[in-house]
């Protein structure tokens, strides 16, 4: 009975999430498209820089191939939560700025169902709308007078799923991804007295399949690949248009239509090798845009290519839950290209993960900086925290088949 209440608590918190969650970017491109993508959910191997796609390990909740979770441990259910905070500074043209968010980033359970099946959902930040931007103009012919304007937004998308995985034998493991990306942003417009606010309800099906595969331990080594693929899907869109007038009282509320948006298709490649100590790891991500289109001239929609390297170092390679100390580094670009320059980041990361009784406590430092310096795309340089929990309750030994 224990068990099942805590399940249910864990349903609802996973559907709550979406719509409790606070932005977490203050980037003014977040404007554009989709919004700025979660560069991860954290986890406990955040300090990693966000590699998955080939780690398949105990007390591992992994986001990043749904195939890779058929190590988790079979006598509990596993709870991960997570929370992360960060600090960035822009500056695009002449014009700088600074911003600290605040958010939680993931929750999930993963259990097994039978002998060779194993389960997890849960929800997570997909992209984030969060920007402030103030102009004035002069009047002209009127030297001493300006118009003042505020351009804001706010919201995002997030992602519940359900992954299903399988250990077919020997190393091999599949599993795949259902789930919705759904979620709400706002825009406004407000100039004098006059304000204009678009909101828009997003939401679409999405799938991710994967592939997992550990090669026979040889010479002291344990070589694993996987693989992951998405097809792009259609995002739905609900918009409503609210103009209002604060000196007439006069208002209007309407719906507007915008270009179809898509999911981007995915596909991933990773491959793992470690030893009793070291564990060294390596993803590649490519995320094709090419469906969508554009409302802005000088921006565009490109094709992303990522990769990322992560190590880690077990403290005490003889215990099998020993703290482990990590590092990670990455390199790609975002999918706005703004005036037809590309926007490329680089990002290091370090964290340490410490085993408490059944659960593990992680910590993750990350530093992420736009490397295109020309001052006619957005600069950013940011600093981030990512705070993970991962713990189980046991199921009593009858219970396990």
């Amino acid at each position: 009975m224990k068990q099942f209440t805590i399940l249910l608590w864990s349903l609802a918190a996973a559907a709550l999430l979406p719509l409790r969650a606070q932005n977490t970017t203050n980037l003014p491109t977040s404007m554009y498209g989709v919004g700025e993508l979660s560069a991860g959910d954290g986890g406990r191997l955040a300090g990693m820089g966000n590699v998955g796609i080939a780690l398949n390990r105990p007390g591992f909740q992994n986001t990043l191939n749904p195939a890779a979770i058929t190590r988790m441990d079979t006598t509990c259910f596993t709870f991960d939560v997570g929370a992360s905070a960060a600090y960035a500074r822009y500056a695009y043209l002449s014009d700088r700025s600074s911003s600290t968010v605040a958010s939680p980033n993931r929750i999930s359970l993963g259990f097994r169902v039978l002998k060779r099946w194993y389960m997890m959902l849960g929800a997570a930040p997909y992209s984030s709308v969060g920007y402030l931007i103030r102009t004035e103009e002069p009047v002209e012919g009127m030297p001493d007078d300006y118009l003042y304007s505020t351009f804001k937004g706010e919201g995002g998308l997030y992602r519940c799923y359900l992954t299903n995985a399988v250990h077919i034998g020997g190393g091999l493991s599949v599993g795949a991804n259902v789930g919705m990306v759904l979620g709400t942003t706002t825009q406004s417009e407000t100039q004098e007295s006059a304000a204009v606010e678009y909101e828009s309800k997003k939401r679409a099906m999405y799938v991710d399949l994967g592939l997992y595969y550990d090669f026979p331990a040889w010479r002291g080594m344990q070589w694993a690949v996987g693989m992951v693929f998405a097809p792009s899907l259609p995002l739905s869109h609900e918009n409503t248009m609210t103009y209002s007038n604060s000196s007439t009282s006069e208002g209007v509320e309407k719906p507007y239509s915008e270009k179809q948006q898509f999911l981007p298709w995915h596909l991933g490649l990773g491959i793992t090798l470690a030893t009793g100590r070291w564990l060294l790891t390596a993803d590649y991500n490519y995320m094709g845009w090419s469906r969508n289109t554009s409302s802005y001239t000088s921006v565009d929609y490109v094709n992303q290519h990522k990769v990322n390297l992560g190590g880690s170092y077990k403290v005490d390679a003889r215990r099998t839950r020993s703290p482990e100390i990590m590092l990670g580094v990455g390199y790609g670009n975002s999918y706005i290209s703004m005036r037809k320059r590309k926007m490329n980041y680089l990002e290091t990361s370090a964290g340490v993960s410490i085993p408490i009784r059944y659960s593990y406590l992680s910590l993750g430092v990350s530093w992420r900086q736009q490397m295109n310096r020309d001052r006619r795309v957005m600069q950013e340089s940011r600093w981030s925290l990512n705070l993970n929990l991962t713990f189980g309750e046991r199921i009593s030994r009858s219970k396990i088949k």
